[in-house]
C-alpha cells in the first residue's frame, strides 16, 4: 500500500499521462513486477489504491479499474461518463429488500409479505432492489421480479443484439468493455416498456455494476437550460442503420466485425419486406440504402424516428426527460468493432427534431445532468432489480473480466406502452 501510495501521491494533473509515466522511484520499477504477481495492469494497481489515497473521482473509481483518463484507454471515448457525483442521489438501502428472513427457494412462490413489501416500495420509489436470495436459476428470479413485472413484452425492433437467456429474459447484448451511456429502454421507438427488471444470475464482485439515473431531478434542471428548452420545442430525431445478417455471414461485433445489429435479429424477421413491416409497425421510417462499409450489400435498413424528447409519467402526473445521448454515434466510442469506424458512419446518428446537430458542449451538458443524479447499484449472486422506465435511466462504465470471471445480467422487459409525448399542461 505504501509503494502504491507513493505511486499516486504526484498529484491528479499528472495522471492524465500513461501509468509509468508519473510513477516514482523506486515505484516506477517495482509496479509492474507487482502488477504481474497480482495479474493485473498496472493502472488498476493505481485505480485500487486511489480511494483510500484522495477523492479524484467523488464517486469513486469506476468499477473494472479503469479510470476516465486518456491513458487507460486503447480508443478514448469523446466524454467520459462519471455515472455518478459524491453520494448516491437516492440511498441503495431505501429501496433494497434483504431476501434473508425469506429464504427464496428454488420453484417456490414469493411469500405473501415479501410482495408486498415489494410492491409498497416499488410504488413509492419506482425502484426495488431483492439481495441475499440465494437463487442461482434465472427462472427463480424472474418469478420474484414478476412481483412488479406483472406483463413482458417482446423485444421486437429493439437496437441491440440480444439473445434470450430463457423465454422473456434475454442478455444485455453489448461488450462490456463499451461504455453504456445513461438511457431509456427503447426511447427511439414508437412503443416502449413502462418498468423493467435485471436478474444478476452471475456477477464478479465490484465489476459491472448498474447505475441508475433518478429522472426528475434531472428533468427539472435539465428544463433550467437553453438546452432543455431546445429539446422542450424540437424534439430529437432518431437515425438507426442496420446491417444485413447474409452479408456479413451471421458475424457482429463479438466477431469483431464493425456491426451493431442486423436487421433479422432487431425485427425478428427474416425478409426485407418483414422487416419494413415491423419497422412500420414501431412508427419508423424506412430506406433500403447501400452499406457504406460493405459496398457489395444494398440490404442496409436505415430507419429515422422524429419524437417528443419528454414523455408524460402517468404515475407521477408530469413530464419527464425520456432521451439521451446513448442514441448518438458516441455510443460506440469505446464498442468493440465499431468505435474505429468514422462518426459519421456509425450505425447511430441523433439530431435535434429540426435536423440541427447536437453540438459537443450540449452532448457533455446532458450527460452531467444524468451523472449528478446517479445511483451506483452492486451485484451479488441473485440479485434481482426492478425499476420504471420512465423515473429512472439506466447505464454502466466499461469493466474487465479476468479468464476465469463471469458476468450475465437476464433482461426483463415489462409492460409495452404506446408513447403519447409530453402533455401541455403537465411541467
Amino acid at each position: 500500500q505504501a509503494i502504491l501510495d507513493q505511486a499516486i501521491s504526484g498529484g491528479f494533473p499528472r495522471l492524465r499521462q500513461p501509468t509509468q509515466s508519473f510513477l516514482r522511484p523506486p515505484c516506477k520499477m517495482l509496479a509492474p513486477r507487482i502488477a504481474k504477481a497480482a495479474k493485473v495492469a498496472p493502472c488498476q494497481l493505481v485505480a485500487a489504491a486511489l480511494p483510500r489515497r484522495r477523492g479524484m473521482y467523488s464517486a469513486g473509481c469506476p468499477p473494472g479499474g479503469r479510470l476516465p483518463f486518456t491513458g487507460f484507454f486503447v480508443n478514448p471515448p469523446a466524454i467520459v461518463p462519471r455515472f455518478r457525483e459524491g453520494e448516491d442521489k437516492i440511498p441503495t438501502d431505501k429501496f433494497t429488500i434483504d431476501c434473508s428472513p425469506y429464504a427464496p427457494a428454488p420453484d417456490a412462490v414469493p411469500p405473501h409479505e415479501l410482495v408486498e413489501r415489494m410492491e409498497e416500495t416499488f410504488s413509492e420509489m419506482g425502484v426495488v432492489r431483492l439481495t441475499n436470495t440465494g437463487l442461482t436459476r434465472v427462472e427463480d428470479m424472474q418469478r420474484y421480479a414478476n412481483v412488479v413485472v406483472k406483463e413482458q413484452m417482446k423485444y421486437d425492433g429493439g437496437a441491440n443484439p440480444r439473445e434470450g437467456i430463457i423465454a422473456n429474459v434475454y442478455e444485455v447484448g453489448a461488450p462490456h468493455d463499451a461504455w453504456l451511456h445513461y438511457h431509456h429502454e427503447m426511447a427511439y421507438n414508437q412503443h416502449s416498456m413502462k418498468n423493467l427488471a435485471f436478474c444478476s444470475v452471475k456477477a464478479p464482485w465490484g465489476k459491472g455494476d448498474t447505475y441508475l439515473s433518478e429522472n426528475v431531478s434531472v428533468t427539472e434542471e435539465l428544463m433550467k437550460t437553453d438546452l432543455g428548452r431546445k429539446l422542450k420545442d424540437h424534439g430529437v430525431c432518431y437515425i438507426r442503420c442496420l446491417t444485413d445478417r447474409e452479408a456479413y455471414k451471421g458475424q457482429g461485433w463479438k466477431e469483431g466485425r464493425a456491426v451493431y445489429n442486423h436487421w433479422q435479429l432487431s425485427f425478428g424477421a427474416e425478409t426485407p419486406d418483414e422487416a419494413v413491416a415491423k419497422a412500420h409497425e414501431c412508427g419508423l421510417e424506412t430506406e433500403w440504402c447501400t452499406d457504406p462499409l460493405l459496398e457489395e450489400s444494398g440490404r442496409y435498413l436505415k430507419t429515422i424516428m422524429r419524437a417528443d424528447a419528454f414523455e408524460f409519467c402517468p404515475s407521477l402526473g408530469r413530464n419527464v426527460l425520456f432521451s439521451s445521448v446513448a442514441d448518438h454515434n458516441m455510443w460506440f466510442d469505446t464498442w468493440k468493432g465499431v468505435a474505429d469506424v468514422p462518426p459519421e458512419k456509425r450505425p447511430l446518428q441523433m439530431t435535434f427534431g429540426d435536423g440541427s446537430p447536437i453540438s459537443t458542449e450540449e452532448i457533455r451538458q446532458w450527460v452531467s445532468l444524468y451523472d449528478r443524479s446517479g445511483i451506483r447499484v452492486r451485484w451479488q449472486t441473485g440479485d434481482v432489480v426492478a425499476f420504471c422506465n420512465y423515473r429512472f435511466a439506466h447505464g454502466r462504465p466499461a469493466f474487465e473480466l479476468r479468464q476465469w470471471e463471469e458476468r450475465t445480467i437476464g433482461v426483463m422487459l415489462g409492460e409495452k406502452f404506446q408513447r403519447v409525448g409530453a402533455h401541455a399542461d403537465a411541467w
